[in-house]
Parts: C-alpha cells; structure tokens; sequence
C-alpha cells in the first residue's frame, strides 16, 4: 500500500521497440487532483524485451495521499472501477497495486462491480515493502505486469507468489509467509515459473455484446456474523436489527447450525421473513454448503440461503452489489449461484459443456454407424441413459442452453432419474419459472411421479415457489388423493405455528382448507385452540376467497 515508485520506473531499459500491450499501473496512493490531470500528462515506461522480441508498455497512475489497506471503503472501491471505466480504451490490461489485508475483498467487489468485462484486471501487492533489500514485491509486481500485458484474461484477478488467481476466489491465509494467499476451492489461474502457464479451461471468457461498465453502488447495510458455540439469541437479534439488509452467516462444517436451539433458528427466521437475505457460508477453508444433515436442513427452513463454495469476503461484496444494483425478483434468484461468467465466484455444475461434449461424440458416431441398425440402436440407448442426471444437473442450475442441446439430440427430457425424479421436478424444486416454462412447452409432464409419489407441484409447495406453483396449477396441475389427505395434516401443523406464508402457498395449489388433520381438527380449529387470531383471521379470507371464485 506504501509505494516507492523509483524502482519501478528504473524498471524501464531502452528505447520502446514493439510491444505486446499497454498496461495501466494503479498504486493505491490516493489523491486530491482529478484523475484527469495526470492521465493528460502520461509516464511511458517500457518493460525489457521478452524472448518474443516485445515490451510492455505501461503508464503509472500515483494516487495521493498514501493509503493503508486497512482504511479501504466501499467510495475507494468505486473510485478505483471509476479510473479503469475511464481509461478502459486506451490500456490492454489493469494492475493495481494494494495492500494485502483487504486485498481479497476489494478484488470480489471489484469482480462484480466491472461489469461485461473483456481485459484483464490484477491486483497484487507485498508482505514485505518494494524499498527492503529483501522483498517480494518486485517479483509480484513483474508477474502481475507481463500477465496483464501478455494475456487477454478477461477476469479481475489477484496476482502473489508466482500464482494468478480469480479475485472472488481468494483469502488471506497467512501473515507471515510470501505465499499469503489462497484459492481453497478453485485452481490458480495461471502458474509463473520458468514459463507462464495459462489454464485456459478455468479461465472464462466474456459471452455478451454489452459494453464495459462499472456500477460503483454498493449497499453498505450488509455484514458477516460467526456462529459459535453459546452464541445467545440476543447476540444475532442484535445484529441483525434494521438497517441491516443482508448477512454472511459462517457456519459450522458443511453449513450447519444447532438445530436444538429454537430461539437462535427464531431470530433467523424472523429476520428472513422481514426481508433481510441471509447467505450461509462454511467457517472451514475448503468445502461447501450443503443441507446433507438436519443441522443444515433447519438453516433452509429458516430461509438462508446456500452459499456453495463462495468465500464470506466473496459472499459479503456479492450482498453489497446485488442489494442495489438487481431487481428484488432477480437477486434472490442469482444470490447462490454465479452473478456473470465474468465472475464465477461459486462453482456451478459445468452441464453445458458435458452435454456439448456428448452432442459432438453423438453426432460424430451416428454418423459413422448411419448404416449399421444395431450400433446406432446401442448408441441411443446409452443417449437415453446419460439424459436423466445430465438433464437434471442442468435444471438444477437453471441452464437452459444445455437442455437445448440435450434436445437436439433427441433426447426426451421427460426421461426420470434412479429416483424417478424429472427436469421438473428438479426446476420446481429450485423455483426456476423460466426452466420450467422450457421443459413444459417441451412436453415435460406435471403428473410424473418420482419414487416417493411426489409431484413437481409437491416440491413446488415444499419449497415455497408461489410462481411456479400458479404456472404448474394453470398447466393442469393437482394433488393426488393421497396428497389430499395427508395435506389436513400439514396445514393443521402450519396453523398451530402460525405459518401464514406456507398456507397460502397450499391454498394457492388447490388444498382444501378445511381438510382435517390426523385427529379429526381443521386448521381453523387448531388456530383458535392455540389463539392464532390473525391465523384464523386468514384463513376464513381465503376460504371466503375460494367459493367466491367457485
């Protein structure tokens, strides 16, 4: 964060013969003038001549006055993703120089901020000051440089010890070593050693025609809250009081919390219901979130949602772009899986690319077995048995593209699972309206039955998607008889807790409201037995509702 820039202009040798591109060199040492003012007066500096007979020609921007890392602010963020959106035409590539303790937050802000991205961004910096006789500053520097200016990487990245990283993939593991900086779930990027090596299938590349842009409005009223044991419910009431509208909670293992604390799951619940987005992140440095015990189960039920393998500084910049800058209909949607492939700051199921993969084999081969019945009817067979889970790990994800793909093959997208659970199934588990528009115009049926004799509508209300519930229900979608019968039951149970939001979702799908429960009881009876006025209140409404519409 402190840079003498002596060492490297002395950087620059010789007259500035060819070149491989032009870099914008930022040091972090902010100032008062405009930014304008020195972009009109520019330093040309030049790198020495590569193996490949080319330079690096860059400029250096010097910020005034000096900044530690540690004062960084989302307005310094903004002001950085200013001065690139500024000059992103006249320079090839972006290094910013930062200090390392906030280094990985400011590369995850900056990863979602610059939008449509198509030139590299790098930030790095030291352990040890570029001025000390022994650092690891220059090596840092030089690397961050020759891959900005060598290598269209369209991805802001953090550049340490020899190692190229995505931005929002990173954290700070250790104080006291050159190799700070770790990527626990994702592979580097690039490796520098004797040669630069690029892992060009990591790397993504940008797949639109929209312009680059920065949104530099972020939401401040986000935070990361750390579970642990004898946390009280007064702790996480506290923080998570208005204006607080998103929270990072680190949780145990795999994404759990005590399920034998109902004041705790209370306050969480409470908090989700007012509007506050909770995203749950694993304490452990490797790993993801997933509901595998009842621990993380309770967690779902309360509303966080899961944050996959997205590391808390990547999770907190996520909350703080998406709060301001997506409708309240698309962040929810976009909140636990990759904003842009310029980000990429969760790993997602690749199903696009295995099905590409498949389509290109499957082409390939049943145009070489044209003649031959028997080959091309064993050829389908095995189409026939890769559609269901490849189908299914793309309705997951929302991805439509590789359904599109599976289709052209002809494959049927009806096709079960080992479970006998469809595309759909899967899309209206996950409250994909958009994929299961897709899989219903292409013939994919609401009454398929998956082992456990449930229905998409079933997994629609069990999870709370009101709009692929009306979708489904406008589709021909019911409950079974048996559903019915067990439905008195569930709602007497939504009743006694109070649960206004489930009965409506179960109104919504065509429950009777007046089915009665295992003993005999309706809802209503439960709700005036427990005094749940405003339960009773509702219900009598929706009834109401109901017949008149009857």
């Amino acid at each position: 964060s402190r840079v003498d820039l002596g060492p490297i202009r002395r950087m620059c040798a010789g007259p500035l013969v060819g070149w491989t591109g032009a870099c914008l060199l930022v040091p972090l040492l902010f100032h008062s003038a405009p930014i304008s003012n020195l972009i009109d007066k520019p330093l040309p500096l030049s790198s020495r001549l590569s193996k490949d007979n080319k330079r690096i020609i860059y400029t250096v921007i010097e910020y005034n006055p000096l900044l530690d890392s540690s004062n960084m602010t989302t307005e310094d963020w903004g002001r950085i993703g200013k001065d690139i959106e500024k000059n992103y035409e006249n320079f090839d590539g972006f290094v910013i120089l930062h200090g390392t303790d906030t280094m990985a937050y400011t590369a995850s802000a900056l990863s979602f901020m610059c939008e449509h991205l198509g030139k590299p961004i790098i930030l790095t910096g030291s352990q040890v000051p570029i001025y000390e006789m022994r650092n690891d500053g220059r090596d840092n520097l030089l690397g961050a440089l020759l891959i900005a200016g060598q290598f269209v990487i369209p991805e802001v990245c953090l550049y340490f010890y020899n190692k190229l990283y995505r931005g929002n993939r990173v954290t700070k593991v250790d104080t006291g070593s050159f190799n700070a900086f770790n990527s626990p779930n994702l592979a580097p990027l690039a490796i520098a050693e004797v040669d630069i090596t690029i892992n060009w299938d990591t790397v993504w590349r940008a797949n639109t025609t929209a312009k680059f842009q920065v949104s530099t409005e972020l939401n401040r009223n986000v935070g990361l809250l750390r579970l642990f044991p004898g946390i009280t419910a007064a702790t996480v009431r506290a923080f998570l009081q208005p204006p607080m509208e998103g929270v990072v909670l680190e949780t145990y293992g795999s994404g759990n919390a005590p399920d034998n604390r109902p004041d705790l799951l209370e306050e969480l619940k409470k908090a989700t219901d007012s509007g506050v987005i909770i995203i749950n992140c694993t304490q452990c440095l490797r790993g993801t979130v997933s509901a595998s015990y009842n621990t993380g189960k309770v967690l779902m039920d309360a509303g966080l949602i899961a944050g996959g393998d997205m590391t808390p500084e990547a999770a907190l910049s996520k909350l703080s772009y998406v709060l301001l800058n997506l409708s309240d209909s698309r962040f929810i949607q976009v909140i636990a899986k990759s904003l842009s492939i310029s980000c990429k700051e969760v790993s997602g199921t690749s199903s696009l690319t295995i099905v590409k993969e498949l389509q290109s084999l499957y082409i390939q081969t049943s145009s070489s077995f044209s003649k031959n019945l028997w080959c091309l009817q064993e050829l389908e067979a095995i189409r026939d048995a890769l559609t269901p889970p490849l189908a299914c790990a793309a309705a997951k994800i929302g991805d439509v593209e590789a359904l599109e793909a599976l289709k052209e093959m002809g494959s049927n997208l009806c096709l079960g699972d080992y479970d006998g659970r469809t595309p759909l199934h899967i899309a209206a588990c996950e409250g994909h309206l958009n994929m299961v528009q897709y899989l219903l115009i292409n013939g994919a049926s609401v009454y398929a039955k998956d082992r456990y004799g449930d229905t998409p509508l079933c997994n629609a209300v069990r999870f709370r998607h009101k709009d692929v519930v009306q979708l489904l229900r406008k589709t021909g979608a019911h409950f079974s008889r048996n559903k019915l019968e067990e439905a008195g039951t569930e709602l007497c149970s939504l009743a006694a807790s109070g649960d206004l939001e489930g009965l409506e979702i179960w109104n919504v799908a065509g429950a009777d409201l007046s089915k009665p429960g295992y003993d005999g009881q309706t809802a209503i009876q439960v709700a005036k037995a427990v005094g749940k006025k405003d339960v009773v209140a509702f219900l009598v409404q929706l009834m109401s509702t109901k017949s008149k519409v009857i």
